[in-house]
């Protein structure tokens, strides 16, 4: 917490986040939404596609390519029309860092879509990244997410009676082969709502700790800084 930068350090301040701690609502945290038909993402809101990336390097070995991909690409479809807003994309490593963002934002299109079980005009939404060479090996070195972020208000994506996982379709593609990415997971990240700064017990004491604190901060400022005797 910045709070800390303001003079505030050593056992007081782990007192001070100690309460702070205690009296804030605990996150909520990443719900799997893999075999669920439809998901409500809120502003902000983000699906996390877990990808298994490793048959592209099979394939590509089979027929003595260079088993990096260089190119990524992405389909997700939802119930016709789909919703309003910008949405977002970007790719993850498994320890949450970002590997790189595609270039635009994007926005619901009408697309058709035939299958075994639905046949008929869906939403979609879409994008392609070229990478680098780091990004490359970044991807292929491990699972990846693909990270698709709400920017608009409240929707609803699915397209039933499929899952959510089915509903994404992901090519890797380089060196004349292209490879279907194979989504393992996905989660719905659901932020904390806001905090609201209601007097509680929580915040009453933090309130006291941030007060002593102060007041001994403002006592060791006197001492070093006595006031000069009156002339």
């Amino acid at each position: 917490m910045r709070i800390l930068r303001n003079g505030v350090g050593g056992w007081q301040a782990g007192a001070v986040v100690a309460l702070l701690a205690a009296s804030l609502p605990l996150a909520a945290g990443p719900l799997n939404v893999t075999s669920q038909t439809t998901a409500s993402l809120n502003t902000n809101d983000a699906l996390f596609f877990t990808l298994a990336t490793y048959n592209f390097a099979q394939d590509a070995a089979a027929f003595g390519l260079p088993i990096l991909p260089t190119v990524v690409s992405f389909s997700f479809v939802t119930s016709s029309p789909g919703p309003n807003g910008y949405w977002d994309a970007l790719l993850e490593t498994s320890s949450g860092s970002v590997i790189a963002t595609f270039p635009d934002f994007m926005e619901y299109e009408t697309a058709f879509y035939q299958s075994g079980s639905f046949t008929g005009t869906v939403g979609e939404i879409e994008g392609s990244l070229t990478l680098s060479s780091a990004q490359s090996q970044a991807i292929g070195s491990s699972a990846v997410a693909l990270v698709l972020q709400n920017l608009g208000s409240t929707v609803t994506v699915g397209l039933p009676p499929y899952s959510i996982a089915h509903d994404l379709t992901t090519t890797l593609s380089g060196h004349g082969l292209s490879v279907g990415g194979v989504v393992t997971q996905v989660n719905l990240d659901d932020p904390a709502p806001p905090v609201v700064l209601e007097p509680g017990p929580g915040w009453l004491l933090a309130g006291a700790a941030l007060c002593w604190t102060a007041a001994i901060a403002v006592v060791r400022v006197r001492r070093r800084h006595p006031k000069p005797n009156a002339a």
